[in-house]
């Protein structure tokens, strides 16, 4: 059975809508990464921390009506939204499962793709995650990640607001086993648990006024909020005056925004 949540953002109401949000926004890129991977119908496929939707609905066109995917989850009330989307679309070779991404408990060998998008990310100790994913991949199966690197994000003019937002947000990642950095090493962590063929692609955008994803820092800040105050990372007074300068920065449309690297990666389980 799944251990107590360790996601780092929490499954707060805010943090379901966000999560909602996020396979519109990430699909083209999702796309892209599919694209390279010749899934084949008929293939079983697994989409590892796949939240409310995660790259369900992409997978199950792909593998077709003959094929499997598997949606894995673990978080009970995320399950359920998983489980309504494929209903709700009529996705009848889709699963969810309630499950650890760290210890699944499914069939090792299994599956002829297995993917991960910002999962590693998100929980500590995310090579036990890699190590998992890889056990779940038959021989001559693929193993693929959609991971975020932190170390591009940035506004443009400089604000001291953002700064000091985005050095608590670090600091109560690191206090929590967080590697916000992990999209780079992830390529590493593909090589060291033995796969072969790996290719890395890097992905970046700019958050123009209007798009769903300009305010994402602001969102995250929002959505851990009781326990930034709690590690006093921030005062409440501080908190409060930097959140609000912060989105009064992103509110003029003469600010850009650079969104953090996002690291595809994926290689293949020696036969």
């Amino acid at each position: 059975m799944p251990q107590p949540d360790e996601y780092l953002l929490g499954h707060n109401a805010n943090e379901e809508e966000r999560l909602k949000r996020q396979p519109e926004e990430l699909a083209p890129d999702s796309r892209r990464l599919l694209d390279q991977l010749n899934i084949r119908t008929g293939d079983r496929a697994i989409d590892i921390g796949c939240g409310p939707q995660g790259i369900l609905d992409l997978l199950s066109e792909r593998v077709g009506a003959n094929g499997k995917v598997v949606g894995l989850e673990r978080s009970e009330s995320t399950v359920q939204l998983a489980r309504q989307f494929i209903a709700r679309h009529s996705l009848r070779n889709v699963e969810v499962l309630h499950g650890d991404a760290k210890v699944t408990g499914l069939p090792r060998a299994s599956f002829d793709l297995v993917h991960a998008r910002l999962v590693l990310v998100n929980v500590p100790e995310p090579q036990r995650v890699v190590q998992e994913m890889i056990v779940l991949a038959r021989p001559g199966g693929v193993v693929a990640s959609h991971e975020a690197d932190w170390g591009a994000i940035l506004c443009y003019p400089p604000l001291p607001a953002w700064d000091r937002v985005l050095e608590a947000f670090e600091a109560y990642s690191r206090n929590h086993g967080i590697d916000l950095f992990v999209g780079r090493r992830t390529h590493q962590m593909f090589r060291a648990a033995g796969l072969t063929d790996i290719h890395v692609n890097p992905v970046i955008h700019v958050y123009p006024p209007g798009n769903s994803r300009r305010n994402i820092l602001c969102d995250f800040f929002e959505n851990v909020r009781d326990r930034i105050l709690a590690e006093r990372l921030m005062t409440e007074a501080a908190y409060q005056e930097q959140l609000a300068e912060l989105k009064r920065h992103l509110d003029d449309a003469g600010t850009l925004v650079i969104s953090n690297l996002f690291v595809q990666v994926w290689g293949r389980k020696p036969k």
